[in-house]
């Protein structure tokens, strides 16, 4: 008996440790910075979400890339109307989308070569954005993406305009 009861109580203990360190994914907050919540419950979010945006947009590189760049613009408008400064940040980005276009989760963090942002600041002002905004594409099932975002956002020309230009020059 008195060695039971030792076990039994280092059990008991191991236990609540583990059901106060895990967090489950309903309980993630909508906007947290990389590598906060780490293990069980941001590999559960991933596996959940584990389509890519550009299967969504049938493995289309131009979609995927217009609609990130869909995507970065209205973050950019965001931050103008919420007289939210974000020119010189560069964050990696990590965005989980429902099926019907609205976001689940936004994990970021600042880049090394980023002008400093507070994680707090950043955290509530993407926890705003998703409040109003709505991917333009819906999906059969949850989609996410994980890039890079530089402030403010530089669209590069198409192919199809750089190659107009270049046929259009032949021809002259």
């Amino acid at each position: 008996m008195k060695k039971i009861l030792p076990l039994l109580l280092c059990l008991f203990l191991f236990k609540s440790v583990q059901g106060a360190t895990s967090v489950s994914l309903d309980s993630l907050p909508t906007v947290f910075a990389l590598g906060q919540y780490d293990g069980p419950p941001f590999e559960k979010l991933k596996s959940e979400y584990n389509t890519q945006l550009l299967a969504v947009c049938r493995n289309d590189m131009q979609m995927a890339y217009f609609l990130w760049v869909h995507v970065l613009k209205h973050i950019e408008t965001h931050a103008v109307k919420s007289h939210v400064d974000l020119d010189g940040v560069k964050l990696w980005l990590y965005i989980f989308w429902n099926k019907d276009g609205s976001i689940k989760n936004i994990a970021f963090y600042p880049k090394p070569n980023s002008k400093n942002i507070k994680i707090e600041e950043m955290s509530a002002f993407l926890n705003d954005f998703c409040k109003s905004y709505k991917f333009p594409m819906t999906a059969e099932t949850n989609f996410s993406h994980y890039s890079t975002a530089n402030f403010p956002v530089m669209v590069e020309k198409s192919l199809e305009t750089t190659d107009n230009v270049t046929t259009n020059r032949k021809q002259d």
